[in-house]
């Protein structure tokens, strides 16, 4: 069906290297000998052995393994039955996972599924019989399913604001200097004070001193020069 062919060309999008071992569409000879949505007939209903009927099915099954960190098929799962269940979706008839199925006829409620295949290894997705629902290529929306963060999602976020705190601070305080700044201005000082001649640790920790002043009191990083001093 046109619907359930966009809905697999959406997954292959959002995992373009997902494993597509358990992938299926028309049944084999086991699912010919009884009703299935992977027939290829029009209601599924039949047992299908006549080579020149249409080659159309109901059905798909699509391998859980997706290879895309943060995004299982279980989040892939239950973002399609909440857009079932508020209505926003009504090309599905029923799914199929881990143990589980959910109907429209059902009003998408979970139940325990007894089949002989325990469809752990792929979710399978019928479709409705409707006509327009069936030839429906409209979006699924699978690009808006949730994808938890990674770490380096995490760490990339952090240093992102990081970065905006610190253009903020400089933002509100044009005219605080940089320790930089303040240690140039330092040293330039004590090479031309009178008084007895200054230690590099000391030029380096009252320009360091003088900067956490400055800001008042927010902490910078002392010169690696004064480490263990």
């Amino acid at each position: 069906m046109p619907c359930l062919v966009r809905l697999r060309s959406e997954f292959n999008t959002i995992a373009p290297n997902r494993d597509k071992s358990s992938d299926g569409s028309v049944g084999d000879s086991a699912h010919q000998d009884s009703q299935s949505d992977h027939n290829p007939d029009e209601t599924g209903n039949v047992p299908i052995r006549d080579a020149d009927r249409v080659n159309e099915v109901h059905a798909i099954d699509v391998d859980i393994d997706l290879r895309v960190p943060g995004l299982s098929m279980e989040n892939v799962v239950q973002f399609l039955l909440t857009r079932c269940r508020s209505g926003a979706e009504k090309r599905l008839r029923y799914i199929i996972f881990n143990r589980r199925i959910w109907s429209a006829s059902n009003d998408w409620r979970q139940q325990r599924y007894t089949g002989s295949n325990a469809h752990d290894h792929h979710a399978h997705f019928s479709s409705s019989y409707t006509s327009a629902h069936e030839a429906s290529t409209a979006s699924w929306h699978l690009e808006d399913v949730p994808v938890a963060l990674t770490a380096d999602d995490k760490k990339w976020i952090a240093a992102e604001i990081r970065a905006a705190v610190k253009a903020e601070l400089r933002a509100a305080l044009p005219d605080v200097p940089t320790a930089t700044e303040n240690a140039d201005a330092v040293w330039k000082k004590t090479r031309s004070d009178p008084r007895p001649p200054w230690s590099d640790t000391a030029r380096n920790l009252l320009g360091a001193e003088i900067t956490e002043a400055v800001r008042d009191g927010v902490a910078i990083e002392r010169y690696p020069a004064n480490e263990g001093k």
